[in-house]
């Protein structure tokens, strides 16, 4: 036996020993199956090639030195594609580790998201409460009324915060879903005097919200609505609230008017916590706003829908 037969044999033994780890690991492991086939399919030429070498040059045979070739060429195209399977399955592998590290990060995300959602509406709703406790005390009808209004913009706050998270789409919210609950929680508060008070409400249900927008919006028809409940109409006289949000190619548009008694002396009106807080709002949404108060109150805000104009504040 000389020394080439010799390594065929050593090669043989390493081409069955890892043959039959590669089977039992296949077996165990169907994960590795796709490249394992071919990993398989390449030793087990490489076996062949081991015993024809073996066979041809210990003298025993000679009978397999022709398909040899065959088996070599066989083997340099299953360790090809066996190398291409792998690098797939790897990479396939990767990508899975990957999504499921994404859908792990995203669950802890909304569990914190939940629970600062619930955080904040619990505090405002304290804060709510503590407030309505102070008005039930307060037998001054001047402070029972500010804390009226400071508990409406606490729960229009609650509510829009509401509406903002049990959306199903959190960065497009229908503006009529985040409009209409505002001016439903007024009407409620202004029971006895919006009785004889018919607030129209027209919204173009193809305008969606971010949150960005929602919540300063809401906030500007609560004090303009709360401002025309208030001081447009005499006790006990009927009276209409216009409400219109409509939406051009560049910008949106919310229009509050009334038809009460408008005030000659503007000033006094606009220059309230109410307004300068509509102004301050509106300027967060990088609007413009016009105020028209010669026959009932109208405010017309515009808010573009994209681009920082220059805030424009004008009273006639």
């Amino acid at each position: 036996m000389n020394v080439i037969s010799i390594m065929s044999l050593a090669t043989f033994f390493l081409y069955a020993i890892s043959l039959t780890l590669l089977i039992r690991s296949i077996l165990k492991n169907h994960v590795m199956f796709g490249p394992g086939v071919f990993a398989a399919a390449a030793l087990s030429t490489g076996f062949f090639v081991c015993v024809s070498n073996f066979l041809e040059h210990s003298g025993i045979s000679d009978i397999l030195d022709d398909y040899e070739g065959f088996a070599r060429d066989l083997f340099v195209m299953f360790l090809l594609i066996f190398l291409y399977v792998d690098s797939m399955h790897r990479e396939q592998a990767k990508r899975e580790k990957d999504q499921k590290r994404i859908q792990n990060e995203l669950k802890e995300k909304a569990f914190l998201l939940t629970e600062i959602h619930h955080r904040v509406n619990n505090n405002l709703q304290i804060v709510s409460s503590l407030l309505s406790m102070q008005r039930a005390n307060k037998e001054d009808e001047n402070i029972s009324e500010a804390l009226r209004i400071a508990q409406n913009r606490i729960q229009s706050i609650a509510k829009i915060h509401q509406i903002i998270y049990d959306s199903n789409n959190l960065l497009q919210i229908g503006a009529e879903s985040i409009l209409d609950p505002v001016i439903q929680n007024l009407e409620n508060t202004y029971k006895n005097k919006s009785g004889k008070i018919s607030v129209n409400i027209e919204i173009d249900k193809n305008i969606k919200l971010d949150p960005d927008t929602a919540m300063p919006l809401g906030l500007i028809l609560n004090e303009l609505v709360t401002n025309s409940l208030k001081h447009a109409f005499c006790e006990g006289e009927s009276g209409e609230i216009s409400v219109r949000l409509e939406q051009d190619d560049k910008n949106l548009i919310l229009s509050v008017s009334d038809s009460g008694k408008g005030i000659e002396d503007s000033t006094n009106q606009t220059e309230g916590i109410g307004m300068k807080l509509v102004e301050s709002l509106v300027l967060q949404i990088r609007g413009s706003v016009l105020v028209d108060s010669k026959e009932g109150m109208s405010v017309r805000i515009v808010v573009p829908k994209e681009g920082k104009p220059s805030i424009v504040f004008t009273l006639p």
